[in-house]
């Protein structure tokens, strides 16, 4: 059973972003909620969502690899873990995180409104 995550910061909009069969356990999906791109990522049952722009060149992270947890740019490999959003290679880098929640089987992310 997926859990959801949480982030801190002001209350959210929550927008829905799909259902637990458009991201299974290990892999991850790209959505458009309003203006913000956004990968969400199933990780054994946990799921994460990150801002869908790799912090070096604002490359999508959907167009990369999800493989034991890392999630990999496929620009020039910058690597991050999938669990925290920190930065794997190189290590300074950070992920901008939002928060997820479940109802049942659908997937809603939670996005400030002025995003």
């Amino acid at each position: 059973m997926a859990k959801s995550s949480r982030s801190s910061g002001a209350d959210p909009a929550w927008r829905y972003a799909g259902t637990l069969d458009d991201v299974w356990e290990g892999e991850m999906c790209a959505v458009t909620l309003g203006a913000v791109d956004v990968v969400l990522c199933n990780l054994d049952g946990e799921l994460v969502a990150y801002r869908d722009s790799c912090p070096h060149l604002a490359n999508p992270l959907s167009e990369g690899d999800l493989h034991d947890g890392v999630l990999t740019c496929a620009a020039h490999e910058w690597q991050f873990d999938a669990h925290t959003g920190q930065g794997v290679n190189p290590a300074s880098a950070c992920l901008e995180r939002y928060p997820v929640r479940l109802d049942e089987d659908r997937v809603f992310v939670g996005i400030e409104e002025d995003q």
